[in-house]
């Protein structure tokens, strides 16, 4: 296993830093995305470490947990604030810079809060850039129109994956938008939890499963990555 940095080029700013974990030998190995949640932007190499927050799938592969896969975390700008920055913005250029640099490869992404809303942004955008998808409590959409257009994107069904809480203190929007977008998920592949919004994203990224149904996949499984999980209790191998 090797990490290092990587330059992405981004329309509107000058490029993204992005952490790249790769194993020993990855002539074909697949490409998973990662995209972080708000409190994560950063703008300096300094901060880049914090796209591991949430033991998130870099983290995974700095520990050696996911052989085989090519994780690559990149990381937004807090632009205009780090309240108000969006994946949107970097669509473009992740979109080029997958396509270019891993032809012929399978890729497939994953996103927690924000970044989830990243990874719905982009396949709605690019339909045909990632092969499956899964994502974790996403933000919703701040307009109809790009609500209209994620649950109307090509690439949901079964090639998504998604966990999102009911807890007690969610807003009325993002219970609104995990309803809808799980309304079109087959049921095998769509759950709800009370567990709070940082503690999904923990349990799903240390590969627990969706709930004690053995019919639902955690995400590894049903993005076809090797897993190897600690043992940890509630935590599921996945091979």
């Amino acid at each position: 296993m090797r990490a290092d940095t990587v330059i992405i080029p981004a329309a509107g700013v000058s490029q993204l830093s992005a952490l790249v974990v790769e194993p020993d030998l990855d002539q074909d190995s697949p490409i998973l995305l990662f995209l972080h949640g708000k409190g994560e932007a950063g703008s300096s190499l300094g901060a880049l470490p914090l796209v591991c927050v949430h033991q998130t799938p870099p983290f995974q592969a700095i520990l050696g947990r996911l052989p085989g896969t090519v994780v690559i975390a990149p990381q937004a700008l807090p632009i205009p604030s780090l309240d108000d920055w969006n994946w949107r913005d970097y669509a473009r250029g992740l979109a080029e810079f997958l396509a270019n640099r891993y032809t012929k490869r399978r890729l497939v992404a994953t996103g927690f809060s924000r970044g989830g809303l990243g990874v719905l942004q982009l396949i709605s955008t690019y339909p045909d850039l990632v092969q499956a998808w899964g994502v974790v409590d996403p933000q919703p959409p701040r307009d109809r129109e790009e609500m209209a257009a994620i649950l109307s994107s090509l690439a949901l069904a079964a090639r998504g994956w998604l966990r999102y809480g009911e807890y007690r203190n969610k807003s009325d929007a993002w219970k609104t938008f995990s309803s809808m977008l799980c309304d079109h998920l087959p049921e095998e592949n769509r759950d709800t939890t009370e567990l709070s919004h940082g503690q999904m994203a923990v349990q799903a990224y240390c590969g627990s499963p969706l709930s004690a149904d053995r019919n639902k996949k955690n995400l590894y499984d049903f993005l076809e990555l090797k897993f190897e999980a600690a043992n940890a209790p509630g935590l599921q191998n996945s091979t």
